[in-house]
């Protein structure tokens, strides 16, 4: 992880630059109306780069069976503090309007490429398809999206995010860099480029594994609620077609190797969750996630945090859609978060994101398949090479498409339980 952010130390503001990947013939073409998907990256908004991911493998699909193709577009949007400071008089949630420059951007200017701005589809993963879910909810649903379709995968981003202990630490790190006493936005703002991106630096690498500093949270007007909380009320655009997909074991990589009791489960819940009364824990641990359940207290943490952190999320969104969406998991072993990147962008290189198990091609063009359908008609079965599995709509048994290392199959969502309506309503009132 530190490698990671030292390679994205040098993160500025001034990074607001998109990547436009046009197929041949609809360049050629004049007359072409191509659907454009946009993929916003992850890296729990702290990371991560337009550059990170070549969407060659994706247009290649789309092109099968002559085929013109879609318009695929690469965005950036302002990362750690440049993006997410809040509090102290800071503007919380600049990342989500640099997001809404760029569709914009799309909307106003994707025509000249020879795309079509009315048949736009937004990608995320990770912090990229917590995006998503925010977009969706802006404003509490008193906006006109600008897009029409969504892929989320695995939407991830901290819920009980504190921006005044966020912003206190950003002063007391600048005061120590510096030192100097730096007590406000203005004396902050004040400092050059490369103290602010050491500033930065500093602040994210001591937030821990699985922890932010920076990152999205209510400021009563993009963003009037957490997501969870608006979808239950029914507060968000449900103009929008949805494709959601959570992994298997999402939250293993965030959740500390050493656990092995319950004391230690109940640790991690108190650091995750310091707001959440003895009598939250004891439900959690006796009612909802008994240890007869588990092989290990290391797999029931990562339960934990992969249902409260990402995996509900899709489950919640599906049900406020009606639905009404099509959802996906991705069981490829080890299953882990952002393991599915290397299949949505396989170009042929089969190495996956830790080196482990090889990308299965059949697999990774499958998963191509059902995005570039969508992107094209709102429906992942539509796609020029056809569809190895047919995609189901999600309905009232939670159905869903896994990919297993065995091949696909569709099954009944493992979300689909009463450990998520738990979540949210521990969302809704406050609990956690």
């Amino acid at each position: 992880m530190e490698e990671v952010l030292y390679s994205a130390a040098g993160q500025t503001e001034a990074c607001l630059l998109l990547n436009v990947y046009v197929p041949t013939d609809v360049f050629a073409s004049n007359s072409s109306k191509a659907p454009v998907l946009i993929w916003i990256h992850g890296g729990g908004f702290t990371y991560g780069s337009k550059d990170g991911q070549d969407p060659a493998g994706i247009i290649a699909r789309s092109t099968l069976d002559d085929n013109d193709g879609i318009i695929v577009v690469n965005i950036n949007y302002r990362l750690g503090m440049f993006g997410w400071l809040g509090g102290g008089g800071a503007t919380p949630n600049l990342g989500f309007y640099d997001q809404l420059t760029a569709f914009e951007w799309v909307q106003q200017y994707i025509s000249l490429f020879g795309g079509d701005p009315e048949q736009i589809t937004v990608l995320g993963e990770s912090a990229g398809a917590a995006s998503i879910l925010h977009h969706i909810t802006s404003y509490g649903g008193n906006t006109t999206l600008p897009f029409q379709q969504g892929i989320i995968q695995s939407p991830a981003f901290q819920a009980n995010l504190n921006l005044t202990e966020g912003y206190e630490k950003t002063l007391a790190e600048a005061s120590n860099i510096t030192g100097s006493s730096i007590t406000s936005l203005a004396e902050l703002s004040a400092l050059d480029a490369a103290t602010l991106q050491l500033i930065n630096f500093d602040v994210i690498l001591s937030s821990g594994v699985g922890f932010f500093t920076y990152g999205p949270a209510p400021d009563g007007t993009y963003v009037p609620a957490l997501p969870q909380v608006l979808l239950y009320e029914g507060r968000f655009n449900s103009d929008v077609s949805v494709i959601a997909a959570h992994n298997s074991l999402e939250a293993a990589p965030f959740v500390n190797s050493s656990i092995s009791t319950e004391a230690d489960v109940i640790q991690a819940l108190q650091t995750s969750y310091p707001e959440a009364s003895n009598a939250t824990i004891t439900y959690l641990l006796d009612v909802l996630y008994p240890a007869s359940d588990y092989s290990s207290n290391f797999l029931r943490a990562v339960q934990i945090a992969s249902d409260s952190m990402f995996s509900c999320s899709t489950r919640f969104l599906a049900v406020a859609l009606g639905n009404q969406t099509y959802n996906y998991i991705f069981a490829v072993p080890p299953g882990y978060h952002a393991e599915d990147v290397s299949y949505t962008f396989f170009n042929g290189d089969t190495t996956t994101l830790d080196d482990g198990l090889a990308v299965i091609a059949e697999l990774a063009y499958a998963l191509q398949d059902y995005i570039v359908g969508f992107t094209l008609s709102g429906n992942p079965n539509d796609s020029p090479a056809g569809t190895a599995l047919e995609f189901p709509i999600y309905g009232s048994n939670a159905t869903v498409v896994e990919f297993a290392y065995t091949g696909l199959l569709t099954t009944q969502d493992d979300m689909d339980n009463d450990r998520c309506p738990w979540w949210q309503q521990a969302f809704v009132q406050g609990l956690i």
